[in-house]
């Protein structure tokens, strides 16, 4: 009883070490903020590739929809669908531009944040981290167009593949019904790979995935919570429908961010507890460092 006491202080005290270098509340609203300014732009550019792959734009609001709150939906889903259902080259460049701008600046305070929940890279190199986050935009526009393939054409695939492998016909129609799962799968495989590559840390996957699936959850009852809030205030305030809907959107956007820096913290948590002090992750230029400054004359 002793033992298990000290066991559960231990994994108190070591929760809330990383808690406080990870610096959650200032994290979070640099998140939210940049993530805020990410949102239209990235749309823009969503927008411009659906007539590519034939997809609908009512399709991609009816998987989002399951992601956020309602009122928050409501209040920007026009918009969303009148980007998605436009869509222009001449925006496209602005869209293209701010998106990588502000999503580098999101993914950098991120790796900050989070390199600071591991109590590594203390002093990393900011144009290093620059390129990082780069590179990450690259991934997470791969990752987009793949999903957005998949949704688009995975319906048309099946039905030329139903008559090749007489699957029945009612599959075809689960595939584009499984919105709040393909939400979940979707959310966690994203956190899991941030929380796994991002960090400057020599990270495990098993204590990953963890964080990534705490977060995830928070998440999605995140949206339905605030779904409920919403309502409520709407209810009591139905003047300020639009003011309401507003606030709604920024409380989650920075509760979202803290969700995530706490799967950070409890990815960072684990790992010390079963593996005690975690290393920093070496790349290939801090071998060359350390080379050339072991060849300097003393």
């Amino acid at each position: 009883m002793r033992n298990a006491r000290q066991t559960v202080k231990r994994i108190i005290r070591t929760y809330l070490y990383h808690f406080q270098k990870a610096r959650l509340s200032a994290s979070a609203a640099e998140l939210a903020y940049y993530t805020l300014l990410s949102i239209f732009p990235a749309i823009l550019i969503v927008g411009n590739i659906l007539p590519m792959v034939g997809l609908d734009a009512k399709t991609v609001l009816s998987y989002l929809e399951t992601a956020i709150p309602t009122s928050v939906y409501n209040l920007i889903s026009p918009v969303i669908y009148d980007l998605l259902h436009r869509g222009s080259g001449g925006l496209l460049t602005t869209g293209v531009v701010i998106a990588i701008w502000s999503t580098s600046q999101a993914i950098a305070a991120f790796q900050r944040d989070v390199n600071a929940a591991y109590g590594v890279a203390e002093d990393l190199n900011p144009i290093w981290n620059r390129i990082v986050s780069f590179l990450w935009i690259l991934v997470v526009l791969v990752v987009i167009a793949t999903l957005v393939f998949l949704y688009g054409l995975g319906e048309p695939i099946l039905r030329n593949l139903q008559p090749i492998l007489n699957f029945n016909t009612r599959y075809i129609h689960q595939f584009a019904s499984y919105r709040y799962p393909v939400t979940f799968i979707g959310l966690f495989v994203g956190l899991l790979c941030l929380y796994y590559f991002v960090p400057n840390a020599r990270v495990r996957l098993r204590f990953v995935a963890l964080g990534s699936l705490v977060a995830t959850f928070l998440l999605m009852g995140l949206a339905r919570l605030l779904t409920y809030y919403g309502v409520l205030f709407n209810t009591q305030i139905a003047s300020y429908k639009t003011i309401s809907a507003f606030i709604v959107m920024m409380i989650w956007l920075d509760l979202s961010g803290i969700i995530v820096m706490i799967g950070a913290t409890i990815n960072a948590t684990t790992q010390v507890l079963v593996e005690g002090k975690v290393q920093q992750r070496r790349y290939l230029w801090d071998f060359i460092k350390d080379k050339s400054n072991s060849d300097q004359p003393e």
